[in-house]
């Protein structure tokens, strides 16, 4: 691994001396003799360790240290000091240096500090990338509107407890992502996390796979098969589409959560679990328990917190910044060029209702960039039902009564301070201004 090693020192024929004594294989050196020099030429190369000497003429070396650091923190610095200068080699160490050595430099010194400080930057670049690389693997929430950002800081206020959350949304909408988001900063993140989609199976299978079966259940039950409850054990159950029970699961469900307690079918044994359970429904609950449809103490068993997330067409301005990163999503793992939308296309995302919302969003963006010609998708790059309704849309051009609710509402509890609506709602004021021309709000 050759080593390339910029040494700032105003002798001449130090830089000279140091320079032979360091030429090998392994080391690549360049000198300057101030600091002009030096930053020059790190804007045109690429350096490894830079030898620094306290004492750079007119200039102080503790001084351009803190540049360095500041400028260019990822390459370590090395002091060089006379016997005179060690308090303020010492003083350069509590400034970023990695270390310091005395002049006369002795060369199996150096090059041992030059070693160290080489695997030091290479270990912390190393764990840079790792940290970057985690933090694509955990789950993120794309938006930049107002209620989402209060869903995420009421999700962090959660975290510290294991209470029941149900999530509120229609399909597409990204209860499941929510879900993640939620295990992935609780106390249990370390631990297990189990989903399983209730409208996935007809109620016997339902039963099965949420419970478990004992050898020789049911004919076919050739071995034992633990449910989801009770693989979870210790961690996180996520129950996607709770609505679509029926009722005598819920009943068992609902045995489960007072208990701490199953049987598995065909079983006598008591099989204890602890399990913290998000629940996702796209039906509107309440008014299924006044239709007898769904158990009201299971209702008010999942329900500790309640996360509504609101769809797609109530949040246009995320239409942007999502579809930006379906895109790159797409270029990614397609190992294509990364597409652009037209002017056109995003006006029609914009006006396009998304009764799919999120996920047909981002199932229109993956086939327009399959099929685009271009690196740019245009109008004929869509679904025909989505460019069609979109026109339909824009030309009809309805008021929007979920953007004046919302504006409606931020007035009110801020006072009508327009300045801090605006804020919270991430526009212009002047953008605000329109809005509420537009929809008669004095």
């Amino acid at each position: 691994m050759n080593t390339s090693v910029l040494l700032i020192d105003d002798n001449e024929q130090f830089c000279l001396s140091l320079s032979r004594m360091l030429s090998d294989k392994d080391h690549k050196i360049s000198s300057v003799l101030n600091s002009n020099k030096a930053f020059l030429f790190l804007e045109q190369n690429r350096v490894d360790v830079i030898l620094l000497d306290v004492r750079l003429g007119c200039e102080s070396g503790i001084e351009v240290l803190v540049r360095l650091r500041e400028d260019y923190p990822e390459i370590p610095v090395i002091m060089l000091s006379g016997y005179a200068s060690i308090e303020s080699a010492v003083r350069s160490i509590k400034l970023g240096a990695f270390d310091y050595i005395q002049k006369p430099v002795k060369y199996e010194k150096l090059i041992k500090l030059i070693h160290n400080a080489r695997t030091m930057a290479s270990l912390q670049e190393e764990n840079k990338n790792l940290k970057e690389r985690l933090l694509d693997t955990v789950p993120r929430i794309i938006s930049k509107d107002f209620r989402i950002e209060e869903l995420k800081k009421t999700i962090h206020k959660l975290s510290e407890s294991n209470l029941p959350i149900l999530l509120y949304g229609e399909n597409g909408t990204g209860k499941e992502v929510f879900a993640d988001y939620i295990f992935s900063r609780s106390q249990q993140k370390a631990k297990k996390f189990v989903k399983i989609n209730c409208a996935a199976f007809p109620d016997n299978l339902l039963d099965n796979e949420l419970f478990g079966h004992e050898k020789g259940a049911y004919t076919g039950a050739d071995s034992l098969y633990k449910g989801v409850f009770e693989r979870a054990h210790g961690g996180t159950l996520f129950l996607d589409e709770i609505g679509d029970m029926s009722l005598e699961v819920q009943a068992k469900v609902l045995r489960v959560l007072q208990n701490r307690e199953l049987y598995r079918l065909g079983g006598k044994d008591v099989i204890r679990v602890d399990v913290r359970v998000i629940s996702a429904t796209n039906k509107k609950l309440e008014e299924m328990m006044k239709n007898g449809q769904f158990r009201e103490d299971l209702f008010y068993r999942l329900n500790a917190a309640i996360l509504s997330i609101p769809p797609l067409r109530e949040r246009r301005g995320d239409i942007s910044v999502l579809a930006g990163t379906f895109l790159k999503e797409y270029a990614s793992v397609n190992s294509k060029p990364l597409c652009s939308l037209s002017p056109e296309v995003e006006d029609l995302l914009k006006v396009y209702k998304w009764p799919g919302n999120v996920r047909e969003l981002k199932n229109v963006l993956n086939y327009a960039a399959a099929v685009a010609s271009g690196q740019t998708i245009e109008k004929g790059d869509l679904p025909v039902q989505v460019f069609e309704q979109a026109e339909e849309d824009a030309v009809y051009n309805p008021l929007d009564d979920s953007e004046k609710a919302v504006i409606l509402r931020e007035l009110q509890e801020n006072s009508y301070n327009k300045r801090k609506v605006a804020e919270r709602l991430n526009i212009s004021r002047t953008t605000l201004y329109s809005k509420m021309r537009k929809y008669g709000i004095g």
